[in-house]
């Protein structure tokens, strides 16, 4: 059983969590990335500190050089900073700048922090029958496809006469359906994009397609990672017999 991974953004938010996170970066001399959004100004700094005055708290970035000048240009845009956690996990957030100091430049504390975490699932090869039906864009008409393999995070489906699909498009309404000796279990995702079109000659000359969940209901992905783990469990049985 093949394994794969998915991104998704976790926001911290609360100004506790945020200045927990941050005083963790500060206290472990974490470098980071900055930069002025949708420009080519790039530094690498570190955090120094946090300030507390009044009712209020700002982050103190260490102050790198033509930083000030460059910043002088593009006031309103703000900075972004991206680091990597302890544990290698990625990061990012953006702040607005209210003072470029002598030893530092002193800014607002990000109202959220994006971290990017992978989860990693089980992709299993689809039964015979297993199917998926799903739109095509703003299209109404309903599109059906045989499924090769299938995870909590995407599927795999080969590609039928007549149907004509790109990387990058979003599919919608989609329904995974399961046959079993009892009838059928079927999910439902919002919404899903392509993400690869492959050849597959050894199948017909048909093409396989994979696309990515980007809307799933946790219950639904939860449950199918439990129909992925009870065939996992029955193949183990049948193997050990």
């Amino acid at each position: 059983m093949a394994q794969e991974y998915q991104e998704y953004t976790e926001a911290i938010r609360g100004e506790k969590e945020i200045l927990n996170t941050l005083q963790s970066l500060i206290d472990h001399q974490i470098v980071c990335t900055m930069e002025i959004p949708r420009t080519q100004h790039s530094w690498i700094t570190m955090l120094l500190g946090i300030q507390h005055a009044g009712d209020s708290y700002y982050l103190l970035i260490d102050r790198v050089s033509g930083f000030e000048n460059a910043q002088s240009h593009y006031a309103d845009r703000g900075v972004s900073l991206e680091f990597r956690e302890e544990g290698g996990v990625p990061c990012q957030f953006q702040t607005n700048i209210i003072a470029c100091r002598p030893k530092d430049i002193l800014s607002e504390i990000p109202k959220v922090i994006h971290r990017v975490q992978r989860r990693q699932y089980f992709r299993l090869e689809a039964r015979l029958g297993t199917e998926i039906t799903f739109r095509i864009g703003s299209s109404n008409s309903e599109e059906k496809a045989k499924v090769k393999d299938y995870s909590a995070g995407g599927v795999a489906f080969f590609i039928e006469k007549g149907q004509k699909l790109s990387v990058g498009d979003l599919l919608s309404d989609i329904h995974l359906n399961i046959p079993k000796k009892t009838g059928w279990i079927r999910f439902h995702i919002p919404q899903a994009v392509v993400r690869r079109m492959e050849e597959y000659t050894s199948y017909g000359g048909r093409d396989n397609c994979a696309i990515e969940f980007l809307e799933i209901p946790n219950e639904t992905r939860n449950s199918i990672i439990s129909v992925i783990l009870n065939e996992q469990r029955v193949t183990i049985q049948r193997v050990r017999r």
